[in-house]
C-alpha cells in the first residue's frame, strides 16, 4: 500500500514537471513569434510608405514654378502694352471696367491713362487760318508796332528799320502764355531776342515768342491755347532803352505777318 502512494507522487510528480515544461515551451514559442511580429511589421510599414510615396523632383518642381511666375509676368506686360495700343482716349483709360478686365494695376492704369494723354496732346490738328482768333500771350501795352512796309524807330539802336514783330511791354517775371495752340519746333538762344520759341500752327503758319526766361515747355511738345511757356527775361542789348517786353512775331509760310491782325 505504501509503495502504490509513492508510486503515484513520482507519476503525478512526472506529469507535473511534463505539463510545466510544456507550457514552458509554448510561452516561449508565443514570445519568439510576437517578437518576431514586432520587428517585421514596422520594416512592412516603412516599404509601404516607400511604395506609396509620389516621386517628386525638386529641382525640376523649382524650375517649373520659375517659368510659370515669368510667363506670368510676360502675358502681364503683353496686356498692359496692349491695353495702351487699343484705349482710344482718356474716357477708355479711365473706365475702372475695362481696367479690371485686363487685370491692370493701379500703377498700370495710370501708366496707360497718361501716354493716352501725350498721344492725344500730340495728335491736336493744327488749322490756323486767317479766320483765327489768337488770345494776347502776355498782359501789357504795345510798346512797339510791326511795320514792315514803313521804318520804326529802335531807341537802343538810334536808327529807324522796318519791324516784323511786336514789342509788349511786361515787367520782367510777368507770365508768358500760348497764343494759340501749336507744336514747338524749336527753342533757341537769339543775340537780339533772347531766349525765342518758335510754333507750328499749321497751314504755314508760325509764332514767334522772345525774351523769355524760365521755360516750361520742350521742342516737339504741342500745347494748347493759354499754356504758360515762360516768363519775361531781361531785355537783351537791343533792347536795353526800350525795358523788358515780349517780342512777339508771326509767319506765313516763312513771310513776316502782323500779329495784330489775329488779336482781339
Amino acid at each position: 500500500m505504501k509503495k502504490e502512494k509513492i508510486t503515484k507522487v513520482i507519476v503525478n510528480s512526472v506529469l507535473l514537471a511534463a505539463i510545466v515544461a510544456l507550457g514552458i515551451t509554448v510561452y516561449q514559442a508565443g514570445s519568439s513569434q510576437n517578437e518576431y511580429e514586432d520587428v517585421q511589421e514596422p520594416v512592412q510599414l516603412v516599404e509601404l510608405e516607400e511604395e506609396e510615396k509620389p516621386s517628386v523632383d525638386a529641382g525640376t518642381s523649382l524650375v517649373e514654378a520659375k517659368l510659370d511666375t515669368k510667363a506670368k509676368d510676360t502675358e502681364k506686360k503683353e496686356d498692359t502694352q496692349n491695353a495702351s495700343e487699343e484705349l482710344p482716349n482718356m474716357e477708355t483709360a479711365n473706365n475702372s471696367e475695362y481696367v479690371e478686365e485686363l487685370g491692370l494695376t493701379d500703377s498700370d492704369a495710370e501708366t496707360v491713362s497718361n501716354s493716352s494723354v501725350e498721344a492725344q496732346m500730340n495728335m491736336v490738328p493744327l488749322d490756323f487760318t486767317e479766320n483765327t482768333l489768337m488770345e494776347w500771350p502776355v498782359e501789357g501795352s504795345l510798346l512797339m508796332d510791326y511795320n514792315m512796309e514803313q521804318t520804326v524807330y529802335f531807341k537802343t539802336l538810334n536808327q529807324y528799320k522796318v519791324n516784323p514783330a511786336i514789342a509788349v511791354q511786361a515787367a520782367e517775371g510777368t507770365e508768358i502764355r500760348a497764343a494759340v495752340t501749336g507744336t514747338i519746333t524749336s527753342i533757341q538762344e537769339d543775340a537780339q531776342t533772347g531766349t525765342t520759341i518758335t510754333m507750328d500752327l499749321g497751314n504755314g503758319y508760325e509764332a514767334i515768342y522772345g525774351q523769355l526766361k524760365d521755360v516750361t515747355v520742350s521742342q516737339g511738345q504741342t500745347v494748347q491755347t493759354d499754356t504758360l511757356l515762360g516768363t519775361v527775361a531781361a531785355p537783351t542789348k537791343y533792347y536795353a532803352l526800350e525795358g523788358s517786353n515780349l517780342y512777339f512775331a508771326m509767319r506765313k509760310d516763312g513771310t513776316p505777318i502782323d500779329p495784330l491782325t489775329y488779336l482781339p
